[in-house]
């Protein structure tokens, strides 16, 4: 990969920056402020006004005491529904940074700014990226991949290339090892973002020999693991000392191979498509993300044929040897879980190294034509920034707002019948997965179906009655709540709420509009 001499400066690089900033906020701005909520949403912001300390205690019980701190202190001031676009803020603000830092860091390792800012353009636009931005309480996801992405910045400073010696200091070492400790306190999977920055490092240093680059990939992943144990250390301990509670959560994998055979075919693909979304499992997986597998394979291989002739074995060896070990840190912790839940908001860091590869062979491919070929590469990445950009704002419009103020339209209707004098009775009958009105739906997470189950229906329903009734403290004695998936509502209850009306069909032909805002 061509790489510059050395970092360029200078009021374009910080303007860049700036922008690089700015872009999840455009991207994003559509959504940030609708009126909406997402399935967890509606039970933590009751918990934060009514169970102090319960977020925080169930958030450490699976390992991550500082993303129930922050989760906590935010949705407690964020305090009713409309309040949760300020906690999809915080996540595109932070995801802006996120940008910016990536940039820069790219800059210190050797990448033309070109390729740099491109590469940290598309990051805040990929579907993890796009799970943050829009649902609240995903949002101290982002603080952790900063914090990984600072124990980088860290580590660079105490571990030089190969042959240089290390510094007799060990400051900078133990500074990134805390801070890849505090990033996994806060959520596990984001901290791991640190292997992204370790895969441009790798590729943008041509020169250095097979040996040296795994001494160096050693020191990193040493950083990371160290950073890993220590927080894995001090959950252990807390729950040791009677500090908290294991969540049920917190087991191991016993089926290794199984497991390394499923995350082969249902969560890698997910990475290498890049910024195209899949369908849910068991739904055949549309033709654009197929091709963009098949497209990124195709590409990363050319990339490699490029490295060869110019390296030789060396060169293909060291991508190799790089792409194979960050691809297993970043996936290291959900491996090791005994869960199977290929949610897009635990392969962040995994399609961020993936993406990584993808950009440095276009440009390797872009170096084989000199004359035009580097503009060419340009105008192609520029081309899957754009398009990401694009699919981003569509799918944060169409796969999480809409849907999500379907749903909450639908139960405010119900809600505005409830009367404090009368008690009134009121049947919600739950949607099922297959009624959501986006055009497609991938898990919990993108286009899903919130009040599938009565724990939502009932904390949506308390929330949106509490705004009507503010002076309430309790607002569930206003009225008496039941809900099921029968086919009809009992006739003795007084206000019946369809959210199989999600959907329109032969039962519900009109389904329901948002062309103006439900009264309040």
């Amino acid at each position: 990969m061509t790489t510059a001499s050395h970092a360029p400066r200078g009021p374009g690089v910080w303007g860049t920056a700036a922008l690089l900033c700015l872009l999840p906020i455009v991207t994003y701005a559509s959504v940030i402020f609708r009126r909406y909520g997402l399935r967890d949403d509606y039970a933590i912001l009751r918990e934060a006004e009514m169970e102090p300390g319960k977020i925080f205690r169930v958030c450490a019980s699976q390992g991550r005491p500082l993303y129930g701190a922050l989760l906590e202190l935010s949705t407690r001031l964020a305090g009713d529904i409309d309040g949760l676009s300020g906690l999809r803020l915080l996540g595109v603000v932070a995801l802006g940074l996120l940008a910016a830092s990536v940039f820069l860091l790219l800059l210190g390792e050797g990448w033309r700014p070109a390729p740099a800012a491109l590469l940290a353009a598309f990051l805040p636009l990929a579907p993890s990226a796009q799970v943050i931005a829009n649902w609240g309480i995903c949002w101290p996801q982002a603080p952790a991949l900063l914090m990984g992405i600072g124990a980088f910045a860290l580590a660079r400073r105490g571990l030089p290339w190969p042959p240089q010696p290390l510094p007799r200091s060990h400051a900078w070492r133990i500074a990134a090892v805390g801070a890849m400790a505090l990033a996994t306190l806060t959520y596990q999977a984001s901290g791991l973002f640190y292997a992204v920055l370790v895969a441009a490092a790798l590729v943008a240093r041509r020169e250095s020999s097979l040996r040296d680059t795994a001494h160096w990939l050693a020191r990193h992943l040493l950083v990371m693991g160290l950073g890993l144990t220590l927080a894995f250390g001090l959950t252990k301990l807390a729950f040791a000392l009677g500090w908290l509670n294991p969540s049920v959560r917190m087991v191991f994998e016993k089926h290794w191979l199984d497991k390394f055979a499923w995350a082969l075919t249902h969560v890698l693909p997910n990475a290498l498509a890049l910024s195209v979304l899949n369908s849910s499992p068991g739904t055949p997986s549309p033709d654009g993300y197929r091709l963009m597998v098949g497209v990124t394979l195709v590409l990363l291989g050319a990339g490699l044929a490029v490295e060869f002739q110019r390296a030789g074995h060396r060169g293909v060896g060291r991508w190799l040897l790089g792409l194979v070990m960050l691809s297993a840190i970043t996936y290291s912790v959900s491996f090791l879980a005994g869960e199977r839940w290929p949610s897009y908001r635990t392969i962040y860091a995994l399609t961020g190294v993936w993406s990584v590869f993808f950009v440095a062979s276009i440009v390797n491919l872009g170096g084989v034509w000199p004359s035009r070929g580097p503009r060419v590469a340009t105008l192609l990445l520029g081309g899957l920034v754009a398009t990401s950009a694009l699919l981003a704002h569509q799918q944060s419009l169409e796969l999480f707002a809409l849907p999500q103020a379907r749903e909450l339209a639908l139960m405010e209707e119900g809600a505005r019948q409830v009367v404090p004098e009368t008690r009134r009775r009121v049947f919600v009958r739950y949607a099922k997965q297959t009624d959501t009105s986006a055009p497609r739906r991938y898990l919990d997470e993108f286009g899903s179906v919130s009040v599938d189950a009565e724990w939502v229906a009932k904390e949506m329903l308390r929330e949106l009655v509490q705004e009507r009734f503010p002076q309430e403290r309790d607002v569930s004695r206003l009225y008496r709540f039941a809900g099921g998936q029968a086919a009809t509502a009992p006739s003795t209850y007084d206000i019946l709420v369809d959210m199989r009306r999600l959907r329109p069909g032969a039962e519900h032909p009109r389904g329901v509009s948002l062309r103006q805002p439900p009264p309040r």
